[in-house]
């Protein structure tokens, strides 16, 4: 890539440019590689910030011409393969975003954040299939599924596309929908009520309390209406100021859930009866909020950090995967884990047989397990790229989640 990347070669490439093309080296060169997971470390060859896509079409021709590999990032939460010696093309300048109220549909560049969807939407009382947080991609969130709050009754965002514009390995802009260049379309499926207020939260307990929580949660979840989404999570909270002082430094389990039905209120009675059997939580955050409000219930990060993150579908909570779930990430565990989720599927599983990664809709939840990597020798040596966990205390039985529990494994995405 050396001989590529110098002289006139690279002068051609940036003449051609809306956005910018950055050598390493050079200034500019370190913020755009940098992803946002920041235990995903990358070395390009070269860095194509783009600003349309004309630019995403020189910038794969130029790497095809040089026999070099290409990697796309818009945020960096979810780097699937560092871009080592290759052309990084990042579009975190192409955020765009054209809402069809009457339609109800939207079109939106390769680097557009759903909070940048939320804008354009809100006026027309209009919302998308949004994840955990707003900060992340639409486009790449979207393409390893999307997997929110509002979908055990909508089902994966990926499910909604319409059709799309995408550059191929040849540099050559084709637009791909069911019936134009349907098995690129069908790559694009997984291959990674009232919007206006919600029902949502978090009831949160001592971690000690999992063994009961995940019981009443299981029975409870089993006869929920589609529009409530639910999950379940073990959560080692770091010691942070910002943090609210009940959890700081804590180990807890949360039971969180959104409500989407036409009366947001209806939700209220749902929880009710959870309330009322696990009795007095550490915290109760369920309420009436705005659908814009919806990052709360998840409460992910914003800023950058190092992850580790590994998801498994869930064919049922039975009491062998409850027990199996409370010696890995409970009281005693030892866990390090950030978050251990458990989230309830609905109309995702019913959609998923069509999505070209997301399994076989045979399951009830799936889970996403996240661990800390602040620095590349805990990312290489992270448990969760092992197949039998844990790794940091030997339980007092065998327990291998991927052949007793999980029924497929999906790369679902939390942007």
């Amino acid at each position: 890539m050396e001989t590529v990347i110098q002289g006139s070669t690279l002068q051609t490439l940036r003449a051609s440019l809306r956005g910018t093309a950055h050598a390493p080296g050079e200034e500019g060169y370190e913020e755009a590689s940098r992803a946002w997971n920041l235990a995903a470390h990358q070395q390009p060859a070269l860095v194509v910030v783009a600003r349309g896509m004309a630019d995403v079409m020189a910038a794969v021709r130029f790497a095809r011409e040089g026999g070099v590999g290409v990697g796309v990032m818009a945020t960096g939460h979810g780097v699937g393969a560092a871009c080592d010696a290759g052309v990084l093309i990042n579009t975190s300048n192409m955020r765009g975003v054209r809402v069809d109220p009457v339609d109800k549909t939207a079109r939106v560049e390769a680097g557009a954040l759903w909070i940048d969807l939320i804008h354009e939407s809100q006026v027309h009382g209009l919302g998308g299939l949004l994840g955990s947080t707003s900060y992340v991609g639409v486009v790449g969130y979207t393409m390893g599924g999307g997997f929110g709050w509002l979908g055990r009754k909508y089902g994966f965002n990926a499910a909604s596309v319409r059709e799309a514009d995408l550059v191929t390995a040849d540099g050559e802009l084709v637009r791909v929908s069911a019936e134009e260049h349907p098995d690129l379309f069908w790559g694009l499926g997984g291959g990674g009520g009232n919007f206006g207020m919600l029902y949502g939260g978090n009831l949160i307990y001592p971690v000690e309390k999992a063994p009961e929580v995940l019981d009443a949660y299981a029975r409870w979840s089993a006869d929920l209406p589609d529009e409530m989404t639910t999950g379940v999570a073990f959560l080692n909270v770091p010691p942070l100021p910002a943090l609210p002082e009940p959890l700081r430094g804590k180990s807890v389990i949360a039971l969180r859930g959104c409500y989407c039905g036409e009366t947001p209120g209806d939700g209220e009675e749902l929880v009710r009866p959870m309330r009322e059997e696990l009795g007095e939580p550490i915290m109760d955050t369920f309420g009436m909020m705005p659908y814009a409000a919806m990052d709360s219930i998840s409460m992910d990060p914003v800023d950058p950090m190092g992850a580790r993150q590994h998801s498994e579908m869930l064919r049922d909570l039975s009491s062998e995967a409850i027990e199996a779930l409370v010696e890995i990430a409970g009281a005693g565990s030892g866990s390090p884990l950030i978050m251990l989720e458990l989230r309830q599927l609905g109309a995702l599983a019913r959609n998923a047989d069509h999505l070209s990664t997301m399994g076989k809709g045979d399951s009830k939840f799936i889970m996403n397990g996240i661990g800390p990597a602040f620095t590349p020798e805990m990312a290489e040596g992270s448990w969760l790229t092992s197949p039998t966990w844990p790794r940091r205390r030997a339980p007092s039985r065998p327990v291998t989640l991927t052949s007793t529990l999980w029924s497929s494994t999906t790369q679902a995405p939390r942007g």
